[in-house]
């Protein structure tokens, strides 16, 4: 026959007596907690292409490509042409693009001077948000009544 052990376990009431039922505090709601981002690891440009031209180019990937590529390098030379560019969204003469957040300030700075043939870049916006972005796609209506 094979042997058995027991362990003894003590037994104690599990509801709370009347008097630990008043020394428990009070609930005071639901835990609020925040999350700072501090620092997002892209930012995003909205641009739209400005033509000197009576009828307006319609864009498309690549030639914002091309265009983008010539407005770096002609403000950084062959170092500027090394920012990586991602083309978001195309749309007319407008775009969107997200590049590395420490180099937001340099390619809005070449963009934004830079001329092409008969063409040239309008920096509507830039933002580490590209929901920011989005929302001044119409905000020239609000004060046209």
């Amino acid at each position: 026959m094979a042997e058995t052990t027991s362990i003894d376990v003590p037994m104690t009431d599990s509801t709370p007596t009347p008097s630990a039922k008043r020394k428990q505090k009070p609930s005071r709601g639901h835990e609020i907690t925040s999350l700072t981002i501090k620092t997002p690891p892209f930012s995003y440009a909205y641009l739209e292409l400005q033509s000197t031209s009576p009828t307006p180019q319609s864009l498309d990937e690549t030639t914002v490509s091309i265009y983008l590529t010539s407005a770096l390098r002609q403000f950084l030379g062959l170092s500027g042409t090394a920012i990586s560019v991602d083309i978001l969204k195309v749309e007319g003469t407008q775009c969107w693009v997200r590049i590395p957040r420490g180099d937001l300030s340099v390619f809005v700075a070449a963009v934004g001077g830079w001329v092409g043939d008969g063409v040239s870049w309008w920096v509507r916006g830039s933002g580490n948000w590209l929901s920011v972005l989005g929302g001044r796609k119409g905000e020239e209506s609000v004060w046209s009544g």
